[in-house]
């Protein structure tokens, strides 16, 4: 008799974990920009290394602090990043975020939610790559990469430049088209930011 409310008990509980399980949903998306000429591809790659001004570049964060970086940080996959020849690693850098999220429009001050979370940024060859757990069990990650639109370059023409932003947003599935309208309009943003302050 209890071993069967024992196994029943069980069966019961992994049922339920399994449905909680499948409530998060994960999406990527990856958005390609060209650079203008009038735009220095240099100065893109510069900016977003540049790493507390790319945040600030962020229209809904508040405020940023540095913090220590965990050890166990250097192990997430999605951080990982080849050195360029001959030189180290770049480390990865934990920021204090402050945001301010619109959760009702059209409401001021009372229709934002504050959060605060860690956030993640690495430097790459080509750019920077990010990653943040925020609340509500929110995790979104992106690698923004200046890029040639050709491997070879037509020795007619000047080359010609992109900024790819390859995008992970992982959140329970209700959240998902609110959080990921949000981060593709921040997104839309930051890059006309860094167009505009690299011409």
């Amino acid at each position: 008799m209890v071993r069967s409310k024992l196994m029943w008990t069980g069966l019961l509980v992994a049922s339920l974990l399994s449905v909680t399980m499948t409530w998060r949903v994960s999406n990527n998306r990856t958005v390609t920009t060209a650079i203008p000429a009038s735009a220095n591809p240099d100065t893109i790659r510069q900016l977003l290394q540049d790493q507390p001004l790319f945040i600030k570049l962020n229209p809904v964060v508040t405020g940023l602090s540095l913090a220590p970086t965990a050890s166990e940080r250097y192990e997430d996959e999605w951080l990982q990043t080849p050195a360029k020849a001959g030189t180290r690693t770049p480390p990865i850098q934990t920021y204090l975020l402050s945001q301010a999220i619109t959760v009702m429009p059209g409401a001021g001050g009372w229709g934002q939610k504050h959060i605060h979370f860690e956030t993640w940024l690495r430097d790459t060859p080509t750019g920077v790559k990010t990653r943040a757990d925020a609340p509500f069990g929110v995790s979104v990650a992106s690698h923004w990469a200046v890029e040639p639109t050709a491997l070879l370059s037509d020795s007619q023409g000047p080359q010609e430049w992109r900024l790819t932003v390859q995008r992970r947003i992982t959140c329970v599935w209700w959240m998902m088209p609110f959080v990921a309208y949000t981060y593709d309009e921040v997104h839309a943003s930051v890059i006309r930011d860094l167009i505009e302050l690299a011409s």
